[in-house]
């Protein structure tokens, strides 16, 4: 677990288009590197901002 609370070696939540078991993630944004869960059956994203320090 991190400083903010975050356990990112934990199984994501599931994705709220498919159901598929999301996986923890990076995505790059306008604001810089952000941690996200991913579907890897279709895809989605869901960003957790604030959790990579920049």
């Amino acid at each position: 677990m991190d400083d903010d609370g975050f356990d990112i070696d934990e199984p994501g939540p599931p994705c709220p288009a498919c159901g598929t078991q999301m996986s923890p993630d990076g995505v790059d944004t306008a604001e810089g590197l952000e941690s996200c869960h991913r579907c890897p059956r279709c895809k989605l994203a869901i960003v957790v901002p604030g959790l990579w320090p920049y």
